[in-house]
């Protein structure tokens, strides 16, 4: 049995590393081959392009090209348009908003002038097919939403920014710029124009622009093959798509005309969308050749970036199906399996009663660690063996099941240790402590995301978790609870007993608003969105320990104290504050710390009212002026609740003055603005009532 069984596992063992370097070799040399000669075939669909615009400047240069006169344009660039089938359009512009046009329609050639600071909106145009003269010049008075200005066009745009102002004598810029892709003016067809910079005769710079059609990148994508399953795709900087694989969902001209320019998502291809997302989550210009799933099959692919010139980018992306490079292999490995059951069954009939009183046993311990690396920590049937070592294997096999089993509960790793040495691991429950909660979110955090690209926004948000967490766990009393989206749940007071631990709360609120106001500051000159930050902290009992279910269980703070934190950190926006806590945690946090008595509130589901703070940083810190303003708005927020809104008002009237932009005297001066016009009922208690859940 054994000679059979190596023998016949080292024949497998060949056939699966076989396959493994046949599938990682075939995958690279395919999906690498099908990078270059995309890179190579996209480098050849633009470089007459680019030729062409160099060309263009050369005779601007030599004094060749006239811009006003549209028969001698005519005469230099419809060779051009005729020769390099790509180019679908010429424009010219400059910033007195003067522009030609010289188009390749369907069947037919079309001019255009504009001449935007004599004639204002009006347009002139001209037609002529392949075998007639053209025509003479048409005059149009177009309609608001059908009027054309060149300085309005993207590619007058990007070049105007590179030059930093495309008149006068601004210096050119070098090189070919490109558009990102958009539906043209005129034709309303996808597509990209590529521009460069150049003077007339007179010395007055302008732009001259070759629109591209998108059709005819997508045209010669869809004819590179990469087996029958893969697919060849092209996308721009913002993850558009540019160029369709040859897959049997574009055959028809409109889809293919409609899928242009959307998103790989919108396409339809599970194991294209999956694997562009793949390719976005490992974030690399260009990742090392990798694999994922999609529709229950295995695919290999890679990505590389190609420039166009001096702005623009483009990323390929080829991908092909691991069925299709280990076929043949899979088919050869079955007959190899057959041939070593029927060789195993010749041994095993002759094995089986010397080795059943040895091998029963080994088998259901063999049986019991697989699953357990599976996860499987279920209580399995005790094995029993007449063997010493194989009891004691046993019984330290059951032994690890049970750590297992508890360990798998708890992360992280740390905390997980913690527990065990208190006693509380595996079991649902906890106990009552007093504990200061804190809940943190960033403002305006949707409005932020939109406006960043998902890779840069991951890594902004980790400089600021990485700052706000180190600054919570520094001191070892802090204990990060959770990260939901851009907030932070945090407490004081557990695991570890801290008798200070509002004290420790509030002292870490002000590090955290003292180190986002410097990171704030920086971030733009970095080209990085400020994060505004509002704090809520709330001190009181909770049930602190172990909850979820059985399977999976998170060590947590539950209580009425943490409901409370959570609803006033939601409020700073109402008063417009950044930091604010309940008056537990400011009567615990002890002396040191500058405080403002906002308002009293009562949220929704409690029946007694709060009254919430506001965390100025420490006393210290606060200079005279500020101490007054505080002074004066606790006098007035006094009478206020005192029902002398007049008194009330006068005097936020003059805060307000002196600091504009202080978000709880203006909210209480609207207050006392309206209560002084109309007085509330008798029963008015200068409560203010929340819907807040």
């Amino acid at each position: 049995m054994v000679l059979i069984a190596i023998l016949s596992g080292a024949i497998l063992l060949t056939t699966y590393v076989t396959a493994r370097d046949v599938r990682t070799t075939a995958s690279r040399a395919l999906i690498d081959g099908a990078l270059h000669r995309t890179a190579s075939e996209i480098q050849r669909f633009f470089a007459p392009v680019r030729n062409a615009l160099l060309l263009a400047r050369g005779w601007t240069e030599a004094g060749v090209m006239d811009r006003t006169d549209a028969a001698a344009l005519n005469a230099l660039f419809l060779p051009i348009l005729r020769e390099i089938g790509q180019i679908s359009s010429l424009n010219l512009g400059d910033a007195a908003g003067r522009g030609f046009l010289l188009m390749r329609l369907s069947d037919r050639w079309r001019n255009r002038f504009v001449w935007a600071d004599e004639w204002g909106p009006r347009l002139e145009f001209r037609e002529w097919g392949e075998d007639e003269e053209a025509r003479e010049w048409s005059i149009e008075e177009p309609s608001e939403e059908e009027r054309y200005d060149p300085r309005s066009r993207a590619w007058y745009r990007v070049l105007d920014e590179a030059a930093g102002g495309l008149a006068g004598d601004a210096e050119l810029p070098d090189g070919v710029f490109w558009t990102e892709p958009y539906s043209f003016f005129t034709t309303q067809e996808p597509g990209i124009t590529a521009g460069i910079a150049a003077r007339d005769r007179d010395g007055v710079p302008f732009a001259i622009a070759f629109d591209v059609l998108l059709t005819d990148l997508s045209d010669f994508t869809r004819e590179l093959s990469v087996g029958e399953r893969g697919f060849v795709l092209i996308l721009d900087e913002d993850g558009r798509v540019l160029g369709l694989p040859g897959h049997p969902r574009f055959e028809d001209p409109e889809t293919r005309l409609a899928s242009l320019l959307r998103r790989p998502a919108e396409l339809g291809v599970p194991e294209i969308n999956d694997g562009v997302r793949r390719v976005r989550d490992l974030g690399a210009d260009r990742p090392a050749i990798f694999s994922y799933e999609s529709a229950g099959e295995t695919y290999w692919a890679n990505s590389t970036l190609v420039s166009l010139g001096a702005n623009r980018t483009l990323r390929v992306v080829v991908g092909v199906s691991e069925s299709e490079l280990l076929g043949p292999i899979a088919r050869q490995r079955q007959v190899v399996i057959g041939l070593t059951l029927l060789a195993l069954l010749g041994g095993a009939l002759i094995a089986l009663v010397l080795s059943r009183r040895f091998s029963q046993p080994l088998s259901e311990l063999a049986a019991s660690s697989q699953r357990i690396a599976d996860l499987d920590l279920s209580v399995h049937e005790p094995v029993h063996s007449g063997l010493r070592e194989v009891e004691q294997l046993a019984q330290q096999q059951e032994r690890m099941r049970v750590a297992l089993d508890s360990f798998s509960r708890y992360v992280p790793v740390e905390l997980v240790r913690q527990l065990l040495h208190r006693g509380e691991a595996a079991r649902i429950g906890g106990t009552q402590r007093e504990l200061t909660i804190l809940f943190s979110d960033v403002v305006g955090f949707t409005t932020i995301a939109e406006s960043m690209t998902p890779q840069d926004l991951t890594l902004h948000m980790s400089e600021y978790f990485e700052a706000l967490l180190g600054i919570i766990q520094e001191d070892g009393f802090g204990e990060v609870n959770e990260i939901v989206g851009d907030g932070v749940v945090a407490f004081w007071g557990a695991p570890l007993d801290d008798p200070d631990h509002a004290r420790h709360a509030v002292d870490a609120v002000v590090r955290c608003q003292k180190r986002l106001d410097e990171l704030n500051r920086e971030w733009p000159g970095r080209g990085k969105p400020p994060l505004p930050t509002c704090f809520g902290l709330a001190s009181g009992p909770v049930v602190v320990g172990n909850v979820g279910a059985p399977a999976r269980l998170t060590y947590a703070a539950v209580g009425d104290t943490t409901n409370v934190a959570s609803r006033i950190e939601g409020l700073n926006r109402f008063y417009g504050t950044s930091a604010l806590a309940t008056a537990a945690a400011r009567e615990r946090a002890g002396a040191g710390y500058a405080w403002r008595l906002v308002d009293g509130v009562r949220v929704k589901g409690k029946n007694d009212s709060l009254e919430i703070y506001e965390l100025l940083g420490r006393v210290e810190d606060l200079s005279e002026s500020d101490r007054a303003f505080v002074s004066r708005y606790t006098s007035a927020l006094a009478d206020y609740r005192a029902r002398r809104f007049e008194e009330a008002r006068d005097s936020l009237a003059d805060l307000r003055a002196e600091r504009p932009g202080d978000g709880p005297t203006l909210r209480l001066l609207r207050e006392a603005e309206l209560l002084a016009a109309e007085p509330p009922a008798a029963d008015w208690d200068g409560v203010t009532r929340f819907d807040v859940k």
